[in-house]
């Protein structure tokens, strides 16, 4: 049986539970996840639509175009502002959850399987050892 992990935002107005275990956690470098972690990458955690729950509260939604040219909706809180989650009519069947509202540290013993966007990533950040390097966004999913 998969393991229950939760997340909220910082000021936990809203809170999420995933019933997976991590699979597929990469880094994207896209200017979109730039700028709305105001860093050089996001850390990113994709589960399937079916295994994410929002327990309480209401995210805030904004659209975006995504690194790939296409629509995201970025999920945040509209109290604290904590960027939560992405989602995308390209995967409607994911969803793109930021690591660091995951509360439980769960997450902490899983190293990122992929890099994405590394053609946008400042030469001063190294690449995580071992990762599959895409200069771009990745064609499918991949496995880890």
């Amino acid at each position: 049986m998969a393991t229950t992990h939760k997340g909220s935002c910082s000021c936990e107005a809203i809170k999420i539970e995933v019933q997976a275990d991590p699979a597929f956690i990469g880094l994207c470098h896209c200017r979109n996840c730039q700028k709305s972690t105001g860093s050089t990458y996001s850390t990113n955690w994709v589960v399937p639509r079916s295994a994410f729950k929002i327990v309480s509260g209401e995210p805030t939604t904004y659209k975006v175009t995504g690194g790939s040219g296409n629509p995201a909706l970025r999920q945040f809180c509209g109290t604290c502002s904590s960027t939560m989650w992405t989602e995308t009519s390209m995967r409607p069947d994911i969803i793109v959850i930021k690591v660091g509202v995951m509360d439980d540290g769960g997450l902490a013993k899983f190293t990122p399987g992929i890099e994405t966007f590394t053609s946008r990533k400042p030469g001063w950040v190294k690449e995580v050892e071992g990762a599959t390097q895409f200069e771009e966004s990745f064609p499918i999913q991949p496995q880890q």
